[in-house]
């Protein structure tokens, strides 16, 4: 089975086109569900960023990058049509018909909840709970999330 990387930016587009509207804080959390199920699944990344345990959960700075211009952290925003099917095609094109299946499985599971809810998850979990280790509830952090311990983890919930 052939797996492919894709760059997390189309990734977010195509996981914002599925769920139609999501504010900075659930888009974040969401491509790290792809990315931690996908590392459970096929043992391998489909995204090459890393994740820090930020006060607020798992955050990819490379998307932070991107989208802290366009949104607040809490602030709903959505896509035209035309630039959510774009991403639909882009990201269909460039994954297996057996990523694509994971991907849409973890919106189904995920999309419809909250971004406190999917922020509540991720604090209560081994990956990011580990990463934040002697660190305040509220004090700032940038540990990087171990992929390892990602895979390990989510593998175990399978």
């Amino acid at each position: 089975m052939g797996l492919f990387k894709v760059n997390s930016i189309d990734l977010a587009g195509y996981v914002l086109a599925k769920i139609k509207i999501a504010n900075h804080l659930k888009i974040q959390k969401m491509v790290y569900y792809v990315e931690a199920w996908h590392l459970a699944i096929f043992e391998e990344s489909i995204i090459t960023d890393e994740f820090e345990a930020w006060v607020h959960g798992p955050v990819s700075r490379v998307l932070w990058e991107k989208l802290k211009p366009y949104s607040f952290l809490y602030k709903d925003v959505q896509l035209s049509e035309a630039s959510a099917q774009k991403y639909i095609d882009k990201l269909e094109k460039a994954v297996s018909k057996d990523q694509s299946e994971l991907i849409n499985d973890v919106i189904n599971e995920y999309g419809d909840k909250t971004a406190y809810h999917l922020e509540n998850l991720t604090h209560n979990e081994l990956p990011w709970v580990e990463a934040r280790k002697g660190v305040d509830a509220s004090e700032m952090c940038t540990n990087i999330i171990s992929k390892k311990t990602m895979l390990k983890y989510y593998q175990s919930r399978l």
